[in-house]
Parts: C-alpha cells; sequence; structure tokens
C-alpha cells in the first residue's frame, strides 16, 4: 500500500530506523560535523562584523555594507560556481573554498588583534567570503545525494534543517558573548571553523563526481549555466520551485526587519528583540525535529498550498497581535511550518535532477531564490516609513496571499502529488 506522501507503508515504519542508520554513514557523518562547526563559525562573525564595524565607526550604514558585500559576493558567483560543480571535482570544490574563507576571516583576526582595522578590508574580506561560499554552493547539493542514499535523504534534509535553527538559535549570543571577550576571538573561531568543514569535505571516501562522461568540458562555462537555466524552464515544478522560493526569501528579509519594528513600537528592548527571534528558531528547530514525519503523512501538493495559506493568515496576525512575545509565538509557528516544506522540496528535487546537472540546476535555483531578496528588506523599511510597520505587515501579508492564490493554480505542483519512488530526472 502506498499513503499520499508517496512512500510505502514499509518506508514509514522504517523511518525511525534509516535516521539511526543515516549517523553510521562515515562519510555522511564526517562531512555533517564538519559542516556543522563550520556554519556555527560563521554565525559567530556574522554577529562580530556589524559589532565591529559599530563600535569602530558607529555607522549602521557602514555595518550594512560589510554585510552586503558578503552577499554580493555570493551572487557573483553562484551560477559560476554550478558549472565548476558539474565539470571539475566536487571534492576539490569543498576544500578550497573554505580554505579561501579561512584566510579572508583570518586576516581580519589579526587585524583586529593588531588593532589595525579599516572598513575597506572588512568588505573586501566579506566580499571574498562570498564568492567563495557562492562557488561552494554549487557543490554543496550533489554531494549530498553522493554521499546520501535516496532513501534516507528526507532525514538528511531534515537534520540540515535542525541544524540550521540550532546555530540560528545559538549562534548570535556566542558570537556576541566571544566578541566582548575579546573582539579578534570569533573571526578567529570562524576562520579555524572553516579549515573543520575543509576537513570534513576532504576525508569523504567515495567519489563525489561528476564522472568524466558527465564533464561538459566541450562547451563553454556560460553555456554550461544557460543548460542550467534551460532544464529548469522545460520543468513546471522547477519554474514553480524558483519563483516561489524568491518570493518567500524576500518577505523572509522585509518581515525579519518589520518584526523589530513592531517589537519596538510596542515599547520591546533590545534584548526582548533578540528573545523573540530565539523562539522563532526554537519553533523551526521542531519543525525540523518532526519534518521527515510530517513529510510522510502529508500529501506535497496539499501541504504546500495549506502552509501558504496558513503563512499569509500568521502574517496578519503579527501585524496586530498586541504583545512582543505573541509576535515570537506566531514567528515560531510559521518558521515550525517551514520546514517540512523544505524538505519536500529538497527531497523532490534531488529526485528529478540527473547527477550530471546537479551543480547548474541547484545553483540556478538558489540564485533566483536569492536573486530578490534584497528588495524585501528595501519594500519593508520604505512601507514602514511612509505607512507605519502595521500596514507594511500587511502589505507583505497580501503578497503571501497572491502567492497562496498561485499554489491553486500551479501545474507544477501536481508532480508532489506522485510517489516520489515513480519519478525520475525531466519527470513531470
Amino acid at each position: 500500500m502506498t499513503t499520499t506522501s508517496g512512500m510505502t507503508d514499509e518506508a514509514q515504519d522504517a523511518a525511525p530506523r534509516w535516521a539511526r542508520l543515516l549517523f553510521r554513514n562515515r562519510d555522511y557523518t564526517g562531512w555533517w560535523v564538519g559542516e556543522t562547526i563550520s556554519d556555527f563559525g560563521s554565525a559567530l562573525s556574522l554577529v562580530a562584523f556589524p559589532l565591529l564595524v559599530l563600535v569602530q565607526t558607529g555607522s549602521a550604514a557602514g555595518a550594512g555594507t560589510v554585510e552586503a558585500a558578503a552577499g554580493i559576493g555570493g551572487l557573483v558567483t553562484m551560477l559560476l560556481g554550478g558549472a565548476l560543480a558539474d565539470r571539475f571535482s566536487r571534492r576539490a570544490i569543498l576544500v578550497a573554498s573554505p580554505l579561501v574563507q579561512a584566510a579572508a576571516v583570518g586576516s581580519v583576526a589579526t587585524a583586529v588583534a593588531a588593532g589595525h582595522v579599516s572598513m575597506v578590508h572588512l568588505g573586501v574580506a566579506g566580499f571574498v567570503q562570498g564568492l567563495a561560499d557562492g562557488v561552494a554552493g554549487g557543490a554543496w547539493f550533489a554531494t549530498l545525494c553522493r554521499v546520501v542514499p535516496e532513501e534516507q535523504r528526507p532525514t538528511a534534509f531534515a537534520q540540515m534543517q535542525g541544524r540550521r535553527m540550532a546555530i540560528r538559535l545559538a549562534g548570535p549570543s556566542a558570537g556576541g558573548f566571544l566578541f566582548g571577550l575579546a573582539r579578534w576571538v570569533p573571526f578567529l573561531g570562524d576562520a579555524v571553523s572553516f579549515l573543520v568543514g575543509a576537513t570534513g569535505a576532504f576525508l569523504i571516501r567515495r567519489p563525489l563526481g561528476p564522472d568524466p562522461e558527465e564533464r561538459g568540458t566541450d562547451e563553454s562555462v556560460l553555456a554550461s549555466i544557460g543548460a542550467g537555466m534551460r532544464y529548469i524552464a522545460g520543468s513546471a515544478y522547477l519554474r514553480f520551485l524558483t519563483v516561489w522560493a524568491a518570493v518567500a526569501n524576500a518577505c523572509n528579509a522585509g518581515l525579519l526587519l518589520l518584526v523589530i519594528v513592531l517589537i519596538q513600537h510596542r515599547h520591546g528592548s533590545p534584548l526582548l528583540v533578540g528573545a523573540v527571534g530565539s523562539l522563532g528558531a526554537v519553533g523551526g528547530l521542531a519543525g525540523a525535529l518532526l519534518s521527515r514525519r510530517i513529510a510522510e503523512r502529508v500529501p506535497g501538493r496539499a501541504m504546500v498550498i495549506v502552509i501558504s495559506w496558513i503563512s499569509a493568515a500568521v502574517v496578519v496576525g503579527i501585524a496586530f497581535v498586541p504583545t512582543p512575545w505573541m509576535i515570537g509565538a506566531l514567528l515560531a509557528a510559521m518558521l515550525f511550518l517551514a520546514a517540512p516544506l523544505n524538505v519536500v522540496f529538497s527531497t523532490y528535487e534531488a529526485k528529478m535532477i540527473p547527477d550530471a546537472l546537479l551543480g547548474r540546476v541547484t545553483s540556478a535555483i538558489n540564485f533566483g531564490a536569492a536573486s530578490i531578496r534584497w528588495l524585501g528588506a528595501i519594500a519593508a523599511g520604505a512601507l514602514a516609513s511612509a505607512f507605519g510597520a502595521t500596514t507594511a505587515t500587511l502589505c507583505f501579508a497580501g503578497v503571501l496571499a497572491v502567492v497562496a492564490i498561485g499554489t491553486l493554480r500551479a501545474s507544477g505542483l501536481y508532480v508532489l502529488s506522485r510517489p516520489i519512488d515513480e519519478l525520475s530526472p525531466s519527470a513531470e
């Protein structure tokens, strides 16, 4: 018998066993540990960079510029990273990229310890880190598909979601604490964490590809990037996923700013702003822990539609609830729902894209998802300044409602109603 999620009853009964067996996979476990330490180190410097700029210059605009430099660097090389991952050693990319990042952030640690900090140096270091991150991103998804067997991927994606939320919960406070001990410490910690991440990738034993017959070295890099985009254009599901992720990311960026403004309007302190963010992360962590079970029991298309409508309703609630803690509770609910949705999207994405195109296609999807994120924050700030934070939040709820309406008509979503075992690359 097949369930609505596309998994057999036997597979559902075995799900807890897969969770246990996944960490017996030495390649996956070593890489996962290295990535976890690396991501935690990045969370330290994510807080330390703006704190350093504010201490040195007192300029919030300067802090935003340094943060933007890393984001721009990532966008510059994201598509290139996908093309490189499908023609050159993915292992080499996953080792070399964090080494470059370690050198960049290590130079910041040295400069801070020596008392020679400049805005130009910080901006360049952030930009270089972003460049390397964009290149590595093209190899990440393809590597996971090589390291983790197909039946265990939903568990792996759930664990990645849990890791992200756990770091979001603990990283900022740890970064602030270490910055208070000595300003160079979080940057040194990030540099060391990149070295650990590179080691985890280097120690993977199995081939990560691409295989010799899959390498498109007879075509230009631009042609390789174009092939990934054409593959997305030919799949109604991947087209939907790219557009949906772009709008969702832009809305999330704007809502993060609006939540801060709303809490301040309700007389919340900076400490309370942090606490509300942590409460949201707790909801996301809980969702990640339960995401595989939810994904197994709820049909994929129905999940996307229902969660899209609930998200719009939750944002309306965020606009009107009277206390910061209620905002935090609603934020936690939103992040709880996002985790199983991401597991479903990632699982079907891994199944439908051939290995030879994984780097290019997933990089193109990620590029699309990140391409208008900046617009969300700008729109939120402009709307809040012109009409107030409550009205601005309702505008974002309206955008999410339009997205929810779109899910009712999106033909690509019907793929999620089919058992995943019946799908193959290029399936619709």
